[in-house]
């Protein structure tokens, strides 16, 4: 192209840019707005098996102060969803969950479009390609290091949350209301599962978000996901199996588990260990939590914890018994304000 031809071009690019400025969805001032999700443009869900009746798709929009509408589109469906924070889940500005149902799914490559529109009309949208493989079972046993994996979604489903992986396992990169991973399917009943972890830190308990009164590293059984309720995301974690807690606190001679069945309602109240725990920060540590149907027809939990190096204790912390919300579940992880490194996971079925 000769140089008069390129001057040309130049100066009606120049005077094209304050109209493009007024343009709704291909504004100057919208390139500004990044929609980032945190595991990527292309995510499979169910490459094992799926976890539970959702699927989270995870993330932030930022800045997130002039948005003023956010909506997601997915198989013909147009979904309006939230923002951060929430002192509950969204633990920063602009951090987003989107909790897809399966229902909504097909199985195959599902074209989702994350679409944020700003208060002055501009339009940013993102596009994520999600595979999902349905009908598939979690064999069990499984074993999982996490030091060994590529990819979170290779072994895990996230729930909530953003996590990262590290030489020694995976770790919770901003801790605060619970981050969580799931492990297994619905259809597990009869299990027990051993973790080895290592509490770094934790945001002392106080009442009010984030803490709401406890922090905590906990387990949960015969989990199928959240329920429906009036937000979004969705906070009712319960009724499941049951969640045991090892709660952390300043005294760290004073540790102990508690286990809540049906979200510890006042009819079930807490059952919290007779005995505390003392933990170091930094030092690797392992929880068993198994649980198994009686004869009676009802489940019995089991928890207990010792530090690596040492023989594992034959007694168990904490127990429970419970006419069981459902017969069977997926495994969540669920650290609640503390910074933890899972390191492996090695899950193995008990006889009936």
């Amino acid at each position: 192209m000769s140089q008069p031809k390129k001057k040309i071009l130049y100066f009606l690019l120049i005077a094209l840019l304050p109209l493009v400025d007024r343009m709704p969805g291909i504004s100057a001032k919208a390139t500004s707005v990044k929609i980032t999700c945190w595991y990527g443009k292309e995510q499979v869900f169910g490459q094992i098996a799926l976890t539970q009746r959702w699927i989270n798709v995870l993330g932030n929009i930022s800045p997130s102060e002039n948005i003023a509408e956010t909506f997601y589109e997915i198989n013909d469906q147009v979904i309006p969803f939230k923002l951060g924070p929430d002192l509950h889940r969204l633990a920063r500005s602009g951090d987003f969950n989107l909790d897809i149902p399966l229902t909504e799914l097909t199985d195959g490559v599902n074209h989702l479009v994350i679409t944020a529109i700003s208060s002055n009309g501009d339009t940013i949208r993102e596009d994520i390609d999600l595979r999902i493989y349905k009908n598939r079972n979690w064999p069990l046993p499984y074993e999982v290091d996490f030091s060994e994996i590529k990819r979170i979604q290779e072994s895990v489903q996230v729930v909530d949350g953003l996590w990262k992986l590290t030489k020694a396992g995976i770790r919770t990169v901003e801790p605060y209301y619970y981050r969580a991973l799931s492990i297994g399917d619905t259809s597990w009943s009869n299990f027990e599962a051993t973790i080895k972890v290592t509490i770094h830190d934790w945001t002392p308990s106080q009442p009010g978000p984030p803490t709401y009164n406890v922090s905590h590293f906990g387990v949960a059984m015969y989990w199928r996901g959240h329920h429906t309720d009036d937000l979004q995301p969705h906070r009712k974690w319960f009724p499941l199996g049951a969640q045991g807690e090892f709660l952390l606190k300043e005294a760290t001679d004073s540790c102990r588990w508690r286990i809540l069945l049906d979200g510890g309602k006042e009819t079930k109240a807490p059952i919290y260990a007779v005995g505390t725990n003392r933990i170091q920060k930094e030092q690797p540590m392992w929880f068993k939590a198994q649980v198994t149907t009686i004869e009676n027809g009802s489940t019995r939990y089991l928890y207990r914890q010792w530090v690596d190096g040492v023989k594992e204790p034959e007694k168990w912390d904490v127990s429970g018994i419970d006419e069981h919300d459902y017969p069977s579940g997926s495994l969540c992880i669920v650290p609640h304000n503390s910074d933890v490194t899972i390191h492996q996971i090695r899950i193995v079925p008990l006889e009936k």
